[in-house]
Order: structure tokens, then sequence, then C-alpha cells
């Protein structure tokens, strides 16, 4: 490389001026690549430094969408390991994360997945459900981790285990950066099986994202068993599509409730969901016909 440089150099031909230009800037490119790459591991070097051996990085996909699961990913990379291109999600093309998605689970020490329903994340809040699909994400590791460094969340479920959260953690962390690539192409792959499901939505392109093309299809199909109905444009869609609105949807939830779990999920979605969209006369009716149910089921079970 150096021999090339030095013979552009000498080469006064306005081509060879050009050629060296590239050169230098290819070069200056590669460097500051190598550079991050290898900034990418200061904080894993730090908790090695300080003994631990199995440091997890974890991330989530899916916290902003009206639909679909919220899912995490751990993962635990060889010390040092270089993944050329490996970045935060966001920045990548679905090309290239798909790519070093086959890359990390290929050198990975440790991969897991998890993650939390549409019913957890409307029972929950979003922000809890994530916490829950991540720690998930560490219970199906292969490894047991003793170091876990987080973007910006700490894990209340995992007390045990040494935790460091970091903000825009998937910038600064080579582990954090991997797990937020397997937690995206997860999610993507499986909201493409959610479209073969409900095809009307389009979640194979949007990805349960509230797009236009979405709250069109949200507007004239109403929302699907994967929609949350804890996120406002879906419940407003409830207050314009159905009759009575939200009343008259629930309504109809508690009076399909196929058994006791059913009937209690949809009891506790009303509590969290439904309450700022519904008069005092309207709740009633509701706690009415949930107890009803509710002693159809306990006298059957009787």
């Amino acid at each position: 490389m150096e021999f090339l440089r030095s013979r552009l150099k000498g080469d006064t031909r306005a081509g060879a001026a050009r050629l060296l230009e590239k050169f230098e800037k290819r070069n200056a490119k590669d460097s500051r690549e190598t550079n991050r790459l290898q900034e990418l591991w200061k904080y894993e070097k730090k908790a090695e430094a300080k003994g631990f051996r199995f440091i997890a990085g974890i991330d989530e996909a899916g916290r902003g969408p009206l639909a679909g699961p919220v899912v995490a990913a751990a993962v635990i990379l060889p010390s040092g390991l270089i993944l050329t291109g490996v970045n935060d999600s966001k920045k990548l093309t679905a090309a290239k994360r798909e790519e070093l998605f086959g890359r990390i689970q290929e050198s990975a020490v440790g991969v897991g997945v998890g993650q939390a329903g549409v019913a957890e994340i409307d029972e929950l809040n979003i922000y809890r459900a994530a916490q829950l699909a991540m720690e998930r994400a560490v219970g199906a590791l292969n490894q047991r981790p003793d170091y876990l460094l987080t973007d910006a969340m700490p894990l209340p479920g995992l007390p045990s285990i040494v935790q460091e959260p970091l903000i825009h953690g998937d910038a600064l962390s080579a582990s954090i950066a991997a797990a937020s690539i397997v937690a995206k192409v997860t999610r993507d792959r499986l909201l493409g099986r959610l479209h073969q499901q409900y095809p009307a939505y389009g979640f194979d392109n949007h990805k349960g994202y509230g797009t236009e093309s979405h709250l069109a299809a949200l507007e004239n199909h109403g929302p699907c068993p994967e929609h949350r109905l804890s996120f406002g444009p879906v419940m407003l869609t409830l207050s314009r599509k159905f009759s009575g609105g939200p009343f008259g949807y629930w309504k109809e939830k508690l009076a399909q409730s196929q058994n006791l779990r059913e009937l209690n999920q949809t009891g506790i979605h009303i509590k969290r969901v439904a309450l700022p969209h519904l008069s005092p006369s309207q709740l009633d009716s509701l706690r009415d016909l949930f107890r009803a149910k509710r002693n159809e089921w306990e006298n059957q079970k009787g």
C-alpha cells in the first residue's frame, strides 16, 4: 500500500493525481471505520478489566409501532471480535442487517431472543413490556452472562447480574449493536409472518409503525388482534370504527370471551386502556356484564 502511494505521488500525470486522491480518501475512510469498530469495545474492555468474562449486550426492537410484539436480543461476543459494518441497526439497510445477522449467529458465544406480546404491552405498558422482553432474552442465552450492557434500560428482573445501562448504547457498544441487529431482524421476520395472517394491513412493509398506509388500513378495517389497543391511534380508530365507539368494542369483547382467562384479561385491558374513553354509565354497564360473565364461568367450573 505504501509502495503504491509513493508511486502515485511521483507520477505527475493528472490521472495519477486523481487516483491518488481517491486512494487517500478510501484509506482515510477505512481508517475511521477501523477506529470506530475498535472504540465499540470500550465498555466491554472496561468490564473485562474488572474480571467479568461473559458480557452480554442487550437491545430491543418495536417499542414505537402500533402493532406486533416488542422483541429483544442478548448477545455475547468473543472478546475483541471485529464485525465489519456492525452498527446501530437503524443506521443499516435491511440487506446489511440480514448479512450481519448471519455473521453474528455464527461467531457469537451466545445469542438469546425474547419478546413480549400485545396483551402484555397493553396490560403492563410498553416500557415494562420491553424490559420483560429483554429479561427473557437474557434467560434464553445458552451461557449465563456475568455482566449486562443495556441500551439505556435497567432490568429489575435480573438483580443478581451487574448491569450498565448506556444511553444510545447501540452506537457505543459492539455487543449492544449486535443485539440491536438480531432484535430488528427477528422482529421484521415476525411481522412478515403476521402479514400472512393479516394481509390487509401491510405489516411486511411498515412493520407495524404508524405510517400513512397503516393508519388508512386501520381506518378501513379496524384493529386486528395484533394491534396495541393502549396506543392512541388504535383507540381513536375504535372510537370511529365500531358502533358505540370504545364502549361497543369492549362490550363485544366481554360478551365473546370464551373462558374465564379471556374474560379476566379483557377486564384488565378495560382498566388499563379504556377508562379515559368511557362515561361513568358505560363503565358501570361493562362492570355488570363482566360480573355476569364471571359468575357464569365460575358456576360452570363449580
